[in-house]
């Protein structure tokens, strides 16, 4: 069965009541994009002032700590999904049991981790990882207060898909972006006064227990169907838990696929490589906040949308997606792509540009086809239908993983950005093919078109060439979006929104 055969034919009902997606991808873009200055600021000092060992450690710890608000059973974002739902519906009775079986269930999970990370660490600290041996005893010392936060990091992520459903984005990035400062900010006050890992992960750590705090004090003002009166309820935990069981396979696999190159470069190259990878990494994958800032506000929006069977306005919603994803990105990756060394060059000194330039020219294009793969997964996921994805990502595991392996033992760091953008690339294919009979042709087009143009532009050499390539690529791509690609609406919608910027209305004055 075509899983678009629904959305297509469902007939449409009066659309359900709609919130400014624009408005809220803005926040969500401002709330991810705002710690992204102190990270290029704050990067290269932890380099210089903890060494690149050292680093190499810090990298993997911020990865730990992030991949853990994953381990929810799905419950996160099935609580928006749930949520989104019952407000679309206007059936909000069940709602506070609904939240708070998902935050219980959750807790508990977070718990059970918790104790697994703290019981399996020292293995892999020792046998597994290859961490030089005078920061082994340092590293060791900091894994129970890894795995104390844990709980706390699960639990938020639950808390965060409430305030998501109920469409809050302003609070919700508020409390993204403070939590951001602190990841980086930490270790830079740090540094003032020692350069061991162990102060650091306990900042780190109290910094994600103060911030599920907050999340549960804004869920507590800003949400009206949150109560202290607590409920557990078998229905809501299978509701939770039907919609959740696919999500937690995708939830689990996909950050360990985004994530693993960097253990397996430890493992069968050395740690001292890891910084020459993360570093270019952690910037351009820094871009997936823009369709991150996108598909979380589609997420619920798509939800609220199907509930209703407002066919018309989902399509809406996915096909103007891809072509503001598009617009936005292509013109930052080609630049990335063609100015990589110039750039690493200026940021991290010579020993960077010169090891990861091909690196980071290969990991872009894995960004920019990944960023427009954000649309149609969360249509998927909002339709009800997250088995799809979940199988994918089933199938990629061994694939990537066998590739993966294949790449970095032949050709070291850049086989692993190789392995990593092919994978995301088959993955987006696949995904759009899913959901074919939703796209438009010319949408198709313009998507192939500028992915073919990237990965022409690796081979241009010579800052003259480069710059002659840039300045047509990104004009005629221009002029393609606009003219060809973007609707009326949306076009009539960019055009009100910059008569709205100061800058443009003082220059007509």
């Amino acid at each position: 069965m075509n899983p678009t055969n629904n959305i297509l034919s469902s007939p449409p009902l009066p659309a359900a009541p709609k919130r400014s997606v624009i408005l809220n991808s803005l926040w969500n873009f401002a709330g991810q994009i705002s710690p992204l200055l102190l990270a290029a600021f704050a990067i290269p000092v932890l380099i210089h002032g903890l060494g690149v060992n050292r680093f190499g450690v810090l990298t993997l710890v911020w990865i730990l700590v992030g991949y853990f608000s994953f381990f929810d059973l799905g419950m996160g974002r099935a609580i928006t999904k749930l949520l989104a739902e019952k407000i679309a519906l206007n059936d909000l009775g069940s709602a506070a049991s609904l939240i708070w079986t998902a935050a219980f269930s959750m807790m508990l999970l977070g718990i059970l981790f918790g104790g697994l990370l703290f019981v399996f660490a020292p293995y892999l600290i020792n046998s597994v990882l290859k961490i030089p041996p005078e920061l082994r005893q340092e590293t060791l010392h900091c894994i129970p207060w890894l795995a104390a936060s844990v709980p706390f990091v699960t639990l938020t992520s639950g808390l965060r898909g409430t305030l998501e459903a109920q469409q809050n984005f302003a609070v919700v990035n508020a409390l993204r972006a403070g939590l951001g400062f602190i990841t980086y900010l930490a270790p830079l006050a740090v540094l003032l006064f020692s350069h061991n890992l162990f102060p650091i992960v306990v900042t780190l750590a109290l910094a994600r227990m103060l911030g599920c705090v907050l999340h549960f004090w804004a869920c507590r003002r800003y949400v009206p169907t949150f109560t202290y009166r607590v409920k557990w309820e078998r229905r809501s935990l299978r509701a939770l838990l039907g919609f959740g069981s696919w999500i937690t396979i995708s939830n689990l696999s996909s950050p360990l696929m985004v994530y693993f190159d960097r253990f397996l470069i430890a493992s069968v190259l050395s740690i001292s490589v890891v910084a020459y990878y993360t570093a270019p990494f952690d910037a351009v994958t820094k871009l997936w906040l823009i369709p991150a800032a996108l598909a979380g506000v589609l997420f619920p929006a798509f939800s609220e949308a199907l509930a209703v069977e407002n066919r018309e306005r989902a399509i809406s919603l996915y096909e103007r997606s891809i072509a503001s994803t598009l617009a936005l990105l292509f013109p930052v990756i080609l630049g990335i792509v063609l100015f990589a060394h110039e750039g690493l060059l200026l940021w991290l000194g010579p020993n960077f540009a010169n090891r990861s330039t091909v690196l980071l020219q290969i990991l872009a294009i894995g960004v920019f086809t990944n960023s427009l793969a954000n649309m149609p997964y969360a249509l998927l996921q909002a339709w009800g239908r997250p088995d799809i994805t979940a199988k994918l990502h089933l199938v990629e595991i061994p694939c990537y993983f066998a590739l993966l392996y294949w790449g970095i033992r032949t050709h070291g760091i850049e086989g692993a950005a190789l392995a990593w953008t092919i994978r995301l690339s088959v993955e987006a294919a696949v995904l759009f093919f899913v959901l074919r009979g939703v796209l438009a042709p010319r949408l198709w087009i313009t998507m192939a078109a500028g992915t073919a143009a990237l990965v022409l532009a690796v081979g241009v050499r010579e800052p003259l060439f480069e710059i002659c390539y840039f300045i047509p690529s990104v004009a005629i791509f221009a002029w393609v979006i606009w003219r060809w690609t973007m609707d009326d609406l949306l076009r009539l919608r960019v055009l009100s929104l910059l008569k709205t910027m100061p800058v443009l209305n003082r220059a007509n004055a």
